[in-house]
């Protein structure tokens, strides 16, 4: 008798989806958590303000720059 998770006699398993890994760019947006203080905080939300943007856009853009400049400093290109 088959379990539930197996795949039947003959037949291969299916490939799961290849894992981009750090340094390789993907198109489809990443969803984290991170804990940040209160001043940091009251900046996003003071400045995504002022941009008109939201504070959720701000911040991956300020990570998205530390990340360019980070590539920068160790001779890397963007893909």
């Amino acid at each position: 008798m088959q379990s539930p998770n197996q795949q039947p006699e003959g037949q291969a398993t299916p490939a799961k989806p290849r894992q981009e890994t750090f340094g390789h760019s993907t198109r489809k947006p990443q969803r984290i958590t991170i804990t940040i203080s209160q001043s940091v905080h009251l900046m996003l939300l003071e400045e995504s303000d002022r941009q008109g943007r939201s504070l959720s856009n701000l911040a991956s853009f300020w990570l998205e720059q530390q990340a360019e400049a980070t590539r920068m400093r160790w001779g890397q290109t963007t893909s």
